[in-house]
This record gives structure tokens, sequence and C-alpha cells, in this order.
């Protein structure tokens, strides 16, 4: 067949170029006002799942999950819209993802870790937890990784497939902490007295839970003092201030008793030089021979 274009019929050419011209101005619509919906919808779900009883977690998972889905189906919509054959498409797509699949497997472990994840809760945004080495308070979970947010305000992002293969540390799942105190006092010490010290420096400290036993017990025998270890519980989110709190009130409160706390301490025993060695030395010194350094 001669494809000539001096045989191509003008009128031809001009209706195929609107043709395909509204075409491709119909997918970009379909696109852009589908791409909008996708997301209008994906909030509208996003607000439902608040009345779920869901977590936090899983509702933000659910409505990116739904929104990413929505969009690609947007996408082949339009697609088939512009004349691309949709089956041939999937079939392209089908072995694509395969070949992806492989080069990124630690990706889809992740998003198998992040599914997991939400699935059986270990954790949920706002719980503060220890896990990989690290402990912070959880900020997220998205499809791939979970982000923390540290003590001192660092941001850690971490893979949700190591995540949840590694051991996991939740300090929010009752509410309440233990703050333990490990204090030493010395062997000469009245250890009654001390634990009814004690015992009253937390009874004292607001932080801490009275319906909560205070404990305060002898933990070990060092080589320098009695060791004691006194704990109360409290709020978690109170934690770091409460030990701060009941360290300073037990300093203080030792110090106005007379207890003494006792520090790591050496006896040196000087022993006199005998006469006989010392004057060795000095005929050694007259005789014009060098000390020797001992």
């Amino acid at each position: 067949m001669d494809f000539n274009i001096t045989n191509w019929d003008v009128n031809q050419i001009s209706h195929l170029l609107i043709a395909y011209s509204l075409k491709l101005v119909g997918a970009i619509l379909i696109m852009v006002v589908g791409f909008w919906l996708a997301g209008r919808l994906a909030k509208l779900v996003g607000r439902n799942l608040r009345h779920t009883g869901m977590t936090l977690s899983l509702q933000r998972f659910l409505q990116s999950l739904m929104s990413m889905g929505l969009k690609i189906l947007v996408l082949l919509v339009a697609m088939n819209t512009v004349g691309f054959e949709i089956t041939a498409l999937v079939a392209l797509l089908g072995g694509l993802a395969v070949g992806i699949g492989m080069a990124l497997q630690g990706s889809l472990s992740n998003f198998a870790g992040g599914i997991l994840i939400l699935l059986f809760k270990p954790f949920k945004v706002g719980d503060f937890i220890e896990v990989m080495n690290r402990a912070g308070t959880v900020e997220e979970i998205t499809v791939l990784n979970t982000v923390l947010r540290m003590p001192d305000l660092r941001t850690v992002i971490l893979p949700n497939g190591a995540v949840f293969n590694d051991a996991i540390i939740n300090f929010s799942t009752f509410g309440v902490r233990r703050v333990e105190v490990k204090i030493g006092i010395g062997y000469s010490d009245d250890f009654d007295r001390a634990k009814e010290l004690l015992i009253n420096v937390m009874k004292n400290e607001p932080l801490l839970l009275d319906d909560r036993e205070y404990v305060v017990e002898i933990d070990s025998f060092g080589d320098n003092s009695v060791d004691l270890m006194m704990f109360g519980y409290t709020r978690t989110a109170n934690f770091v201030r409460a030990r701060w709190n009941l360290n300073a009130a037990t300093k203080r409160a030792l110090d106005e008793h007379g207890f003494s706390i006792p520090y790591p301490q050496r006896d040196l025993h000087l022993v006199s030089v005998p006469e006989g060695f010392a004057m060795s030395r000095k005929s050694l010194d007259e005789q014009g021979n060098p000390p020797v350094d001992r």
C-alpha cells in the first residue's frame, strides 16, 4: 500500500487530528477531574473511618491505599480514552511488576511489614517504643516506614520490615511506667530509718500515682555501700520529669537526715623505709653512682 502523503485526503488528516486532539483533551480532563475526585473521596472515607474505632495508623494507611488505587484506575481510564489497549497494557504491567518486584524485594518486605504492623498493632501513633536500639514516640506509620520522634526532637525513619522483625518494647501499652531510683547508703546506716525516709519522699512526689505501691528494698551489697532500690509508678507522659524529681528529692532527704552516700575509695598505707636501706642509698649517692629509679 502506497502511503504517499500526496495521496492522502486533507479532510481525512484534519478529521484524524481533530479526533485524536479531542481524545487527548478528554484524557487530560479525566486525569485532572479524576485525581481531584480520588483525593476528595479518600479524605471523605478517612473522615468516616474516624467513627469506626480503628486506630489512627490503620485509618491513614487505608486512606492512602484507597487514594493510590483510585488514581491508578483514573490513569487506566484516561489511557483507554486515548486509544491504548488496556488488556495489552495490563499484561505489560504484570510483566513489569514481576521484574520490579524482584528488584525491590526490600521495599516489598517493608510493605508487608507495614501491613503486619497495622494488623497486629504492636504499637500505634503516639506510643513511646524502643526498637532497633532507638527509643522515641511514634509519629507516623506509612506503607513502607515507621517515623519516630526522638526525645531530642530528631526524626528517625525506620523500615517496617526490619521494625516488625525486631524486638519491640512498648512503654505506652498500660499507660503507666515504673520509676526506679538506685541509691547507696553506708553499711553503718540504719536501713529501716532510710526505708521510712525514702517512702515519705515518694509519697510527697505529686507525679507518682498514690494508688500504686511504693517500694524500698535492699537490692545488693556493694564494695562500698548497701545498694537500695526504690520505685513507684507514674503516667507514661510524666516519666522523665518524675524520675528527675525523685532523684533530686532523694539526695536532699538523705543529706538532711545525715545519711552518707558512699563512693568508691581506697585506703593507702604508708610503710616506713628500713634504716639500713636508707643508709645504703646514701652511700651510693656519695660515691657518685646514679640513683636507681623505683
